[in-house]
């Protein structure tokens, strides 16, 4: 399911005891290096709900959501249903959390073998994409890299051809990483947006046009992509506001993306990405027409809220 819903090759998962663990505990690691750990009590299930004060169990914290909950003995599973939790067994925690851990790490799973591998299949369907892109415009490298940073911001790689397309056509003009990812990002446009809608409606966060006019002239080129020369107190704002108002949207049921201009785009993410991880930041053209914009907040300057 994640090999189609990533476009990616998912690398294998391998299992084993460890007795160094706590008893009913888990932990993942990726390349050696633990990312992530959770709890799956045996003979337990998860409930995730309000009524469950009354009901004998150890209060926890869903790991992926961070919904609070309670593991609750097996037997009480129909009774937990009943007053209207969402109950969830073991192996689904474990499998869900290992999910998510996998999406957020997708970049670093994608391996240079595996892009000759998807490389090697388009090949077979559209030679000529491949045969313009590589080696006669980009190395196999530059790709990888262009490929991680979309799937850095949880953007489908499904789409190789017109992902390889678009790279093609940039790497004509220049070959930096993050013009090939922001081309990229433009070929996909509406498919990235629509991974975020909710029956046809898009929950927006935009920043005040003077505010990002501001910004924008704090725009500057740097080795490892571009960055906001902002004051402490401006970033800071920014950062804060947009976390707030990302927040507040979440609990009103909405799945918010912050949108801004394309240029601001790459920077205004890493700036946010800290405080606001899954908050994704779309460029205005990314926002999908066949979507139906609501906007859920608008981050104004510091100075003007002080006024």
């Amino acid at each position: 399911r994640l090999a189609l819903e990533l476009g990616m090759v998912i690398p294998m998962v391998r299992t084993r005891d460890n007795r160094d663990l706590p008893p009913g505990a888990y932990a993942i690691r990726l390349n050696g290096v633990e990312v992530a750990r959770g709890e799956a009590p045996p003979g337990m299930v998860l409930a995730i709900g309000d009524n469950l004060a009354n009901m004998p169990g150890r209060a926890t914290t869903e790991p992926v959501f961070g919904l609070p909950g309670k593991w609750l003995p097996h037997e009480l599973r129909q009774q937990a249903e009943l007053v209207g939790a969402t109950v969830v067994d073991r192996a689904s925690v474990i499998t869900t959390h290992l999910a998510e851990i996998v999406r957020n790490h997708a970049a670093k799973l994608l391996s240079r073998e595996d892009v000759k591998t998807l490389t090697d299949l388009i090949r077979r369907s559209d030679p000529v994409v491949v045969e313009e892109l590589t080696p006669a415009l980009l190395q196999l490298g530059d790709v990888q890299r262009a490929l991680q940073g979309l799937l850095d911001e949880q953007v489908p790689i499904r789409d190789l051809v017109r992902i390889f397309e678009a790279l093609s056509q940039r790497a004509r003009v220049s070959t930096d990483a993050e013009g090939l990812i922001e081309a990229a990002r433009s070929t996909l446009g509406a498919a990235i947006s629509a991974q975020y809608a909710q029956d046809g409606r898009l929950s927006v966060i935009t920043l005040d046009p003077l505010l990002e006019q501001r910004v924008m002239e704090k725009l500057r080129p740097g080795d490892h992509g571009s960055f906001l020369a902002l004051d402490p107190e401006d970033a800071e704002h920014i950062v804060v506001e947009t976390n707030r108002l990302a927040e507040r949207a979440e609990q009103l049921g909405n799945v918010p993306v912050l949108a801004c201009m394309a240029q601001l785009r790459p920077a205004l993410h890493r700036l946010t990405k800290t405080a606001s991880p899954r908050l994704p930041v779309l460029a205005y053209a990314e926002l999908g027409d066949q979507l139906q914009l609501e906007t859920v907040g608008t981050v104004t300057a510091a100075r003007a809220n002080a006024a």
